[in-house]
């Protein structure tokens, strides 16, 4: 019994320094890059990385942007409509006085 318990001992000494170790590779690693990987596989990984973080803003921006209610009136919406409705007066003026000089008579208006 007691060479069993020696023997998990060991087991358990042994799989804690091999997880140290391998912590201490991540950490080394991380900071100075791996031994067997170049400048250049760097900055393309760091561009590749980059580029992950732009689409996946890009499609949490497009998630969200489909929420928007565009029913609701907001006040940009009712001073487009005001504008609207101002160039749609302005454009009738313009017709009736238009029709108004066609009935201009310029002889009768010289001599009154």
């Amino acid at each position: 019994m007691a060479e069993l318990m020696f023997g998990l001992g060991q087991t358990k000494k042994k799989k804690e320094s091999e997880a140290k170790i391998t912590q201490t590779k991540k950490d080394t690693y991380k900071y100075q890059g791996r031994p067997d990987e170049g400048v250049e596989s760097t900055v393309r990984k760091q561009q590749h990385q980059q580029e992950k973080d732009w689409k996946s803003t890009k499609t949490q921006t497009k998630t969200n942007l489909r929420d928007v209610n565009m029913a609701v009136e907001t006040v940009e919406s009712a001073v487009r409509k005001d504008q609207h409705t101002r160039e749609k007066d302005w454009k009738e003026q313009g017709r009736q006085q238009k029709q108004q000089n066609t009935n201009f008579d310029m002889a009768r208006a010289l001599f009154n």
